[in-house]
């Protein structure tokens, strides 16, 4: 089996020596596992930092057996916000959360555009695009909640649907809050919440 997609680095283990275990989100095959070969060269070792935005070629004599890639560096993303910390905080968070909660070898409709526009986004805004698109991605997994029979605010409902409305920090608690309650109500079986370090870093900054 052999294809060849645009995606994100979301996950590197060492695996033995010179080869690394990575996991990338892509465009057209959702999440996918692999081999890297010289993962520890110092070439490759710059561009395998979470977040950046590569050219992957993955390459497999069956689906049932795990297959090998060779990669190529689109955009250095991690590089963009190595001294900011929040929004590093906030890629790294995002990479966790669709680590941990998009099943392999399966593609959701506009996951990976949402994710694009959201990394867009973080450029110039911090926690407002993170928490919307936080939202939105758990809707897509099947974690969705309809507005309708939440009771917020019309300004936080209008906030969830990507309306431009000014919303104050306060709001942002309370789009956090509601998106911590849907992991923990529809992942218990599945995840540890507690387990998302870098999302419990955000609640520190939030309470701070």
């Amino acid at each position: 089996m052999r294809w060849s997609d645009e995606g994100y680095l979301i996950s590197v283990v060492s695996s033995k020596e010179n080869t690394s275990i990575i996991k990338v989100f892509t465009k057209n095959n959702g999440c996918y596992s692999g081999l890297l070969f010289g993962s520890s060269s110092k070439k490759k070792k710059p561009d395998l930092q979470l977040g950046n935005k590569i050219k992957v070629h993955y390459n497999s004599k069956s689906e049932d057996r795990i297959g090998y890639f060779s990669m190529e560096l689109i955009e250095n993303n991690s590089i963009k916000f190595f001294n900011e910390y929040i929004k590093l905080n906030l890629l790294l968070a995002s990479i966790e959360l669709i680590s941990k909660v998009m099943p392999e070898r399966q593609t959701y409709d506009g996951t990976f555009e949402d994710f694009d526009l959201f990394l867009r986004k973080l450029e110039s805004d911090s926690l407002k695009p993170y928490l919307l698109w936080e939202f939105n991605f758990l809707k897509k997994m099947g974690y969705g909640i309809d507005l309708d029979d939440l009771e917020l605010n019309t300004k936080i409902k209008d906030l969830l649907s990507g309306n431009n409305v000014d919303f104050l920090f306060d709001d942002l608690k309370i789009i956090f809050d509601l998106n911590t309650q849907i992991i923990t109500d529809g992942l218990v079986d599945v995840i540890n919440i507690s387990n998302f370090k870098n999302r419990l870093k955000i609640l520190k900054y939030l309470n701070e």
